[in-house]
Protein backbone atom coordinates (compact mmCIF):
# COMPACT_ATOMS: atom_id res chain seq x y z
CA UNK A 1 0.00 0.00 0.00
CA UNK A 2 1.12 3.52 -0.70
CA UNK A 3 1.07 4.86 2.54
CA UNK A 4 3.75 2.45 4.05
CA UNK A 5 6.10 4.44 1.49
CA UNK A 6 8.02 7.38 2.71
CA UNK A 7 10.04 9.79 0.08
CA UNK A 8 12.82 12.17 1.37
CA UNK A 9 13.51 14.20 -1.65
CA UNK A 10 14.76 17.48 -2.96
CA UNK A 11 17.79 17.63 -1.10
CA UNK A 12 21.34 17.19 -1.46
CA UNK A 13 22.22 13.53 -1.46
CA UNK A 14 24.95 12.18 0.66
CA UNK A 15 24.50 8.07 0.76
CA UNK A 16 27.48 7.42 2.54
CA UNK A 17 29.31 5.11 0.25
CA UNK A 18 31.90 7.17 -0.39
CA UNK A 19 29.97 8.01 -3.71
CA UNK A 20 29.66 11.52 -4.91
CA UNK A 21 26.40 13.49 -3.64
CA UNK A 22 23.16 13.92 -5.92
CA UNK A 23 21.37 17.17 -6.27
CA UNK A 24 17.57 16.29 -6.07
CA UNK A 25 17.95 12.94 -4.56
CA UNK A 26 15.40 11.01 -3.19
CA UNK A 27 15.62 8.16 -0.30
CA UNK A 28 12.22 5.94 -1.10
CA UNK A 29 11.34 4.19 2.25
CA UNK A 30 8.85 1.33 2.24
CA UNK A 31 8.42 0.33 6.53
CA UNK A 32 11.50 0.25 8.10
CA UNK A 33 13.78 -0.16 5.24
CA UNK A 34 15.39 2.05 2.28
CA UNK A 35 13.66 0.60 -1.08
CA UNK A 36 15.18 2.92 -3.39
CA UNK A 37 18.17 5.55 -3.65
CA UNK A 38 18.99 7.97 -6.63
CA UNK A 39 18.11 11.17 -8.34
CA UNK A 40 14.34 12.49 -8.82
CA UNK A 41 14.97 11.14 -12.26
CA UNK A 42 15.42 7.54 -11.31
CA UNK A 43 13.58 6.70 -8.27
CA UNK A 44 9.56 6.85 -8.75
CA UNK A 45 7.55 7.66 -5.76
CA UNK A 46 4.46 5.58 -4.96
CA UNK A 47 1.27 7.74 -5.21
CA UNK A 48 0.41 8.76 -1.54
CA UNK A 49 3.21 7.84 -0.29
CA UNK A 50 4.26 10.59 2.49
CA UNK A 51 6.36 12.71 1.19
CA UNK A 52 9.03 14.62 3.11
CA UNK A 53 10.66 17.61 1.73
CA UNK A 54 14.59 18.33 2.02
CA UNK A 55 14.45 20.74 -0.90
CA UNK A 56 17.81 23.07 -0.18
CA UNK A 57 19.25 20.41 2.06
CA UNK A 58 21.13 17.64 2.66
CA UNK A 59 19.80 14.23 3.37
CA UNK A 60 22.31 11.59 4.77
CA UNK A 61 22.47 8.19 7.22
CA UNK A 62 22.31 8.58 10.81
CA UNK A 63 25.25 9.51 12.61
CA UNK A 64 26.81 6.90 14.37
CA UNK A 65 29.49 7.36 17.98
CA UNK A 66 30.70 3.87 19.22
CA UNK A 67 32.13 4.80 22.09
CA UNK A 68 29.54 7.17 24.61
CA UNK A 69 28.92 6.22 27.99
CA UNK A 70 25.62 7.65 28.43
CA UNK A 71 25.14 6.50 32.01
CA UNK A 72 26.91 8.62 33.51
CA UNK A 73 25.79 11.54 35.30
CA UNK A 74 26.26 14.70 33.62
CA UNK A 75 26.71 18.18 35.79
CA UNK A 76 28.72 18.38 38.65
CA UNK A 77 32.63 17.95 38.32
CA UNK A 78 33.32 16.63 41.87
CA UNK A 79 34.80 13.01 41.05
CA UNK A 80 33.49 10.98 43.71
CA UNK A 81 30.03 12.18 43.21
CA UNK A 82 29.91 10.98 40.09
CA UNK A 83 30.55 7.19 41.58
CA UNK A 84 28.09 7.73 44.69
CA UNK A 85 24.75 7.69 42.67
CA UNK A 86 22.77 4.92 42.59
CA UNK A 87 22.31 2.53 39.35
CA UNK A 88 18.36 3.26 39.16
CA UNK A 89 19.36 7.20 38.64
CA UNK A 90 22.30 6.50 36.12
CA UNK A 91 19.16 4.46 34.51
CA UNK A 92 17.02 7.55 34.14
CA UNK A 93 20.49 9.79 33.04
CA UNK A 94 20.80 7.37 30.48
CA UNK A 95 17.22 7.21 28.94
CA UNK A 96 17.97 10.91 28.77
CA UNK A 97 20.94 10.96 27.20
CA UNK A 98 19.98 7.94 24.56
CA UNK A 99 17.13 10.65 23.84
CA UNK A 100 19.57 13.83 23.52
CA UNK A 101 21.85 11.47 21.28
CA UNK A 102 18.85 10.78 18.90
CA UNK A 103 17.79 14.51 18.85
CA UNK A 104 21.36 15.21 17.74
CA UNK A 105 21.11 12.87 14.62
CA UNK A 106 22.98 9.77 16.36
CA UNK A 107 20.13 6.88 15.43
CA UNK A 108 23.09 3.86 16.36
CA UNK A 109 25.62 4.41 19.17
CA UNK A 110 27.85 1.69 21.22
CA UNK A 111 28.05 2.39 25.41
CA UNK A 112 31.29 1.11 26.56
CA UNK A 113 30.16 1.13 30.16
CA UNK A 114 29.67 3.02 33.09
CA UNK A 115 31.61 1.80 36.55
CA UNK A 116 28.71 0.01 38.66
CA UNK A 117 29.08 -2.38 41.05
CA UNK A 118 28.60 -5.38 38.63
CA UNK A 119 30.35 -4.62 35.02
CA UNK A 120 28.19 -7.66 33.14
CA UNK A 121 26.56 -5.08 31.23
CA UNK A 122 23.30 -6.20 32.97
CA UNK A 123 21.26 -2.78 32.95
CA UNK A 124 22.62 -1.46 29.66
CA UNK A 125 20.98 -4.39 27.94
CA UNK A 126 18.04 -3.48 29.59
CA UNK A 127 17.92 -0.30 28.14
CA UNK A 128 18.78 -1.72 24.96
CA UNK A 129 15.96 -3.73 25.34
CA UNK A 130 13.67 -0.46 26.51
CA UNK A 131 14.43 1.13 23.22
CA UNK A 132 14.24 -1.65 20.95
CA UNK A 133 10.26 -2.29 22.72
CA UNK A 134 9.66 1.13 22.23
CA UNK A 135 9.10 1.93 26.08
CA UNK A 136 11.57 4.34 25.64
CA UNK A 137 12.43 6.83 22.67
CA UNK A 138 16.26 7.21 21.96
CA UNK A 139 19.53 6.41 19.58
CA UNK A 140 19.64 2.51 19.18
CA UNK A 141 22.10 1.26 21.28
CA UNK A 142 25.05 -1.39 20.95
CA UNK A 143 26.15 -2.34 24.48
CA UNK A 144 29.36 -4.43 26.16
CA UNK A 145 30.33 -5.79 29.19
CA UNK A 146 33.53 -5.72 31.07
CA UNK A 147 36.32 -7.90 31.82
CA UNK A 148 38.98 -5.82 33.82
CA UNK A 149 41.82 -6.98 35.94
CA UNK A 150 42.87 -6.11 39.12
CA UNK A 151 44.47 -2.91 39.68
CA UNK A 152 43.22 -1.83 35.84
CA UNK A 153 42.28 1.19 34.78
CA UNK A 154 38.44 0.11 35.63
CA UNK A 155 39.40 -1.11 38.98
CA UNK A 156 41.47 2.06 40.20
CA UNK A 157 39.83 4.69 38.47
CA UNK A 158 37.05 3.65 41.62
CA UNK A 159 37.31 6.01 44.79
CA UNK A 160 38.94 4.29 47.38
CA UNK A 161 35.83 3.32 49.50
CA UNK A 162 34.42 1.50 46.60
CA UNK A 163 37.58 -0.67 45.50
CA UNK A 164 35.99 -4.12 45.70
CA UNK A 165 32.48 -3.59 45.10
CA UNK A 166 32.52 -4.93 41.45
CA UNK A 167 34.53 -8.39 39.93
CA UNK A 168 37.82 -8.26 38.50
CA UNK A 169 39.22 -11.38 36.71
CA UNK A 170 42.86 -12.24 36.76
CA UNK A 171 44.73 -15.29 34.78
CA UNK A 172 43.22 -16.90 31.79
CA UNK A 173 41.01 -19.08 33.42
CA UNK A 174 39.18 -16.23 35.07
CA UNK A 175 39.39 -13.72 32.05
CA UNK A 176 37.06 -16.82 30.18
CA UNK A 177 34.61 -17.25 32.75
CA UNK A 178 33.84 -13.37 33.11
CA UNK A 179 33.64 -13.12 29.48
CA UNK A 180 31.42 -15.82 29.25
CA UNK A 181 29.37 -14.13 31.98
CA UNK A 182 29.03 -11.35 30.06
CA UNK A 183 28.14 -13.04 26.89
CA UNK A 184 25.30 -14.47 29.29
CA UNK A 185 23.86 -11.30 29.88
CA UNK A 186 23.18 -10.72 26.39
CA UNK A 187 25.86 -7.97 25.53
CA UNK A 188 26.86 -7.18 22.05
CA UNK A 189 30.78 -6.76 22.68
CA UNK A 190 33.19 -7.08 25.14
CA UNK A 191 35.60 -4.38 26.45
CA UNK A 192 38.38 -4.78 28.42
CA UNK A 193 41.59 -2.87 29.27
CA UNK A 194 44.93 -2.91 27.97
CA UNK A 195 46.62 0.04 29.66
CA UNK A 196 45.90 2.04 32.70
CA UNK A 197 44.24 5.71 32.25
CA UNK A 198 44.58 9.21 31.86
CA UNK A 199 42.01 9.34 34.47
CA UNK A 200 41.83 7.82 38.11
CA UNK A 201 45.01 7.99 40.97
CA UNK A 202 48.47 7.43 40.08
CA UNK A 203 48.98 3.92 40.29
CA UNK A 204 46.19 4.35 37.06
CA UNK A 205 48.78 5.26 34.19
CA UNK A 206 48.47 5.08 30.76
CA UNK A 207 52.23 3.89 30.88
CA UNK A 208 51.65 0.82 32.97
CA UNK A 209 49.82 -2.46 30.97
CA UNK A 210 46.72 -3.99 32.44
CA UNK A 211 46.04 -7.64 31.03
CA UNK A 212 48.95 -9.71 29.33
CA UNK A 213 48.76 -10.72 26.01
CA UNK A 214 47.99 -14.36 26.46
CA UNK A 215 44.94 -12.83 29.05
CA UNK A 216 43.48 -11.01 25.83
CA UNK A 217 43.79 -13.62 23.76
CA UNK A 218 41.75 -15.55 25.64
CA UNK A 219 39.01 -12.56 25.87
CA UNK A 220 39.23 -12.19 21.98
CA UNK A 221 39.25 -16.13 21.39
CA UNK A 222 35.86 -16.23 23.79
CA UNK A 223 34.20 -13.49 22.80
CA UNK A 224 34.63 -14.10 19.29
CA UNK A 225 33.56 -17.83 19.54
CA UNK A 226 30.10 -16.60 20.65
CA UNK A 227 29.74 -14.10 17.36
CA UNK A 228 30.65 -11.15 20.02
CA UNK A 229 33.43 -8.47 19.70
CA UNK A 230 35.84 -6.61 21.35
CA UNK A 231 37.06 -3.29 22.31
CA UNK A 232 39.60 -2.08 24.64
CA UNK A 233 40.44 1.08 26.68
CA UNK A 234 44.37 1.40 25.08
CA UNK A 235 46.29 4.58 25.73
CA UNK A 236 50.13 3.56 26.50
CA UNK A 237 52.43 2.06 23.59
CA UNK A 238 52.90 -1.53 25.79
CA UNK A 239 48.87 -1.96 25.73
CA UNK A 240 48.19 -0.86 22.42
CA UNK A 241 50.77 -3.40 21.12
CA UNK A 242 49.00 -6.08 23.03
CA UNK A 243 45.36 -4.76 22.27
CA UNK A 244 46.85 -4.96 18.54
CA UNK A 245 48.51 -8.30 18.92
CA UNK A 246 45.58 -10.00 20.66
CA UNK A 247 43.33 -9.17 17.56
CA UNK A 248 40.85 -6.85 19.53
CA UNK A 249 38.44 -5.45 16.96
CA UNK A 250 38.53 -1.68 18.34
CA UNK A 251 41.31 0.02 19.85
CA UNK A 252 39.73 2.64 21.95
CA UNK A 253 41.96 6.06 21.99
CA UNK A 254 44.73 4.25 20.66
CA UNK A 255 46.85 7.05 22.07
CA UNK A 256 50.38 5.81 21.56
CA UNK A 257 50.63 4.11 18.78
CA UNK A 258 54.70 3.20 17.10
CA UNK A 259 55.24 2.14 13.72
CA UNK A 260 54.93 -1.55 14.82
CA UNK A 261 51.75 -1.15 16.13
CA UNK A 262 50.11 0.17 12.89
CA UNK A 263 51.39 -2.53 10.69
CA UNK A 264 49.91 -5.37 13.32
CA UNK A 265 47.00 -3.41 13.40
CA UNK A 266 46.80 -2.62 9.23
CA UNK A 267 47.08 -6.50 8.22
CA UNK A 268 44.50 -7.56 11.02
CA UNK A 269 42.39 -4.90 9.32
CA UNK A 270 41.52 -3.61 13.64
CA UNK A 271 39.86 -0.29 14.00
CA UNK A 272 40.79 2.19 16.23
CA UNK A 273 38.56 5.43 17.36
CA UNK A 274 40.17 8.21 18.49
CA UNK A 275 37.94 10.21 20.65
CA UNK A 276 39.90 13.36 20.48
CA UNK A 277 36.73 15.32 22.25
CA UNK A 278 37.21 15.10 25.63
CA UNK A 279 41.07 16.72 26.14
CA UNK A 280 40.01 19.57 23.79
CA UNK A 281 36.51 20.24 25.20
CA UNK A 282 38.65 20.48 28.24
CA UNK A 283 40.74 23.54 26.95
CA UNK A 284 38.55 24.74 24.57
CA UNK A 285 34.87 24.61 26.03
CA UNK A 286 35.62 24.67 30.19
CA UNK A 287 38.58 26.69 29.74
CA UNK A 288 40.39 23.92 32.36
CA UNK A 289 43.71 22.05 31.31
CA UNK A 290 43.51 19.26 28.81
CA UNK A 291 43.78 16.69 31.53
CA UNK A 292 43.25 16.69 35.74
CA UNK A 293 46.54 14.94 36.34
CA UNK A 294 50.12 15.71 35.50
CA UNK A 295 50.55 12.16 33.89
CA UNK A 296 52.25 11.87 30.82
CA UNK A 297 52.43 9.40 27.53
CA UNK A 298 55.34 8.58 26.88
CA UNK A 299 57.62 11.45 28.29
CA UNK A 300 54.44 13.59 26.20
CA UNK A 301 51.57 15.56 27.52
CA UNK A 302 48.59 13.27 26.61
CA UNK A 303 46.82 15.44 23.87
CA UNK A 304 50.24 15.68 22.00
CA UNK A 305 51.15 12.20 21.89
CA UNK A 306 47.49 11.06 21.18
CA UNK A 307 47.51 13.25 18.04
CA UNK A 308 50.47 12.18 16.84
CA UNK A 309 49.73 8.66 16.78
CA UNK A 310 46.23 9.48 15.07
CA UNK A 311 48.17 11.17 12.16
CA UNK A 312 50.49 8.47 11.79
CA UNK A 313 47.73 5.92 11.96
CA UNK A 314 45.68 8.16 9.47
CA UNK A 315 48.65 8.16 7.05
CA UNK A 316 49.33 5.21 6.93
CA UNK A 317 45.61 3.33 5.91
CA UNK A 318 44.43 2.52 9.39
CA UNK A 319 40.78 2.18 9.38
CA UNK A 320 39.05 4.52 12.11
CA UNK A 321 35.44 5.32 13.22
CA UNK A 322 34.09 7.69 15.22
CA UNK A 323 34.01 8.01 19.50
CA UNK A 324 33.52 10.88 21.68
CA UNK A 325 34.10 8.93 25.12
CA UNK A 326 31.08 11.49 25.90
CA UNK A 327 30.32 11.34 29.11
CA UNK A 328 32.31 12.74 32.42
CA UNK A 329 33.21 15.89 30.89
CA UNK A 330 32.47 15.54 27.23
CA UNK A 331 27.96 15.95 27.28
CA UNK A 332 25.90 13.43 24.89
CA UNK A 333 24.09 15.79 22.36
CA UNK A 334 27.41 17.80 21.55
CA UNK A 335 29.03 14.33 19.99
CA UNK A 336 29.01 16.00 16.22
CA UNK A 337 31.96 18.24 17.31
CA UNK A 338 34.54 14.99 17.25
CA UNK A 339 34.10 15.35 13.39
CA UNK A 340 34.91 19.02 13.70
CA UNK A 341 38.02 17.77 15.29
CA UNK A 342 39.06 15.52 12.77
CA UNK A 343 38.70 18.38 10.37
CA UNK A 344 40.73 21.09 12.44
CA UNK A 345 43.49 18.75 14.11
CA UNK A 346 43.82 15.48 11.44
CA UNK A 347 43.54 17.17 8.20
CA UNK A 348 40.35 15.44 7.03
CA UNK A 349 37.86 16.62 4.61
CA UNK A 350 34.44 17.16 6.19
CA UNK A 351 33.32 14.05 3.70
CA UNK A 352 36.55 11.60 5.02
CA UNK A 353 35.12 12.80 8.52
CA UNK A 354 31.43 11.54 8.03
CA UNK A 355 32.66 8.88 6.66
CA UNK A 356 33.98 7.67 10.16
CA UNK A 357 30.07 8.45 11.79
CA UNK A 358 28.27 6.32 8.89
CA UNK A 359 29.99 3.59 6.76
CA UNK A 360 33.26 3.22 8.88
CA UNK A 361 30.93 2.87 12.39
CA UNK A 362 29.02 0.08 10.71
CA UNK A 363 31.65 -1.71 9.37
CA UNK A 364 33.37 -1.58 12.94
CA UNK A 365 29.94 -2.89 14.38
CA UNK A 366 30.12 -5.38 12.21
CA UNK A 367 26.37 -4.26 10.44
CA UNK A 368 27.56 -2.57 7.48
CA UNK A 369 25.13 -4.90 5.66
CA UNK A 370 22.23 -3.48 7.50
CA UNK A 371 23.54 0.60 8.73
CA UNK A 372 25.82 2.95 8.12
CA UNK A 373 24.60 3.82 4.01
CA UNK A 374 21.42 4.90 2.36
CA UNK A 375 21.41 1.95 0.22
CA UNK A 376 18.29 -0.03 -1.06
CA UNK A 377 17.89 -3.12 1.28
CA UNK A 378 19.60 -1.12 4.42
CA UNK A 379 17.40 0.27 7.36
CA UNK A 380 16.24 3.56 6.84
CA UNK A 381 18.02 5.27 9.41
CA UNK A 382 18.80 8.87 7.56
CA UNK A 383 18.84 13.27 8.91
CA UNK A 384 18.27 15.68 7.25
CA UNK A 385 20.21 18.81 7.77
CA UNK A 386 19.70 22.30 7.41
CA UNK A 387 22.93 23.35 5.60
CA UNK A 388 26.01 21.38 4.16
CA UNK A 389 28.06 19.21 6.25
CA UNK A 390 30.03 18.55 3.15
CA UNK A 391 31.58 22.03 3.20
CA UNK A 392 30.77 23.40 6.54
CA UNK A 393 31.03 20.10 9.00
CA UNK A 394 30.07 22.64 11.89
CA UNK A 395 26.45 22.56 11.20
CA UNK A 396 26.24 19.23 12.73
CA UNK A 397 26.59 20.64 15.93
CA UNK A 398 23.65 22.77 15.91
CA UNK A 399 21.00 20.52 16.86
CA UNK A 400 18.06 22.57 15.65
CA UNK A 401 19.44 22.02 12.06
CA UNK A 402 18.71 18.40 12.25
CA UNK A 403 15.31 19.09 10.71
CA UNK A 404 14.62 15.52 10.35
CA UNK A 405 16.01 12.05 12.26
CA UNK A 406 14.60 8.71 10.74
CA UNK A 407 15.56 5.86 12.83
CA UNK A 408 14.24 2.32 11.50
CA UNK A 409 12.02 4.02 8.77
CA UNK A 410 9.90 6.73 11.77
CA UNK A 411 10.21 10.24 12.09
CA UNK A 412 11.59 9.94 15.58
CA UNK A 413 12.74 13.78 15.30
CA UNK A 414 10.77 16.46 13.12
CA UNK A 415 11.94 20.41 13.60
CA UNK A 416 10.38 21.18 9.86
Amino acid sequence: MSENFTAVKGGLLWDGTGADSIKDGVVLVEGSKIVGVGSSRDVEIPEGANVIDASGKTVMPGLMDLHVHIFQMIGPLNYLERFMIPNSLSLLYAVKHARQLLEAGFTTCRDLVYPFPEYTGRDAVALRTALEQGLVSGCRLSVAGVVTSTASHLDVIRPMPLRGTHITADGVDEVRKMTRLCVAEQVDWIKTTTTGGMAGGFTNDPNFRNYSLEELKVIVEEAHGFGLRVASHSEGKIGCANAAGAGIDTIEHASELDDDTIDVILKKGLYTIPTLAPSYYRTEYLGLPSQYLPKKLGGKPFDVRHLESQKAALKAGVKMAMGTDCGHVFPPGRNAWELQLYVEKLGMSPGEALLLATRNAADALGRLSELGTLEAGKTADLIVVDGNPLENIGVLQEVDRVKVVMKDGVVEVDRR
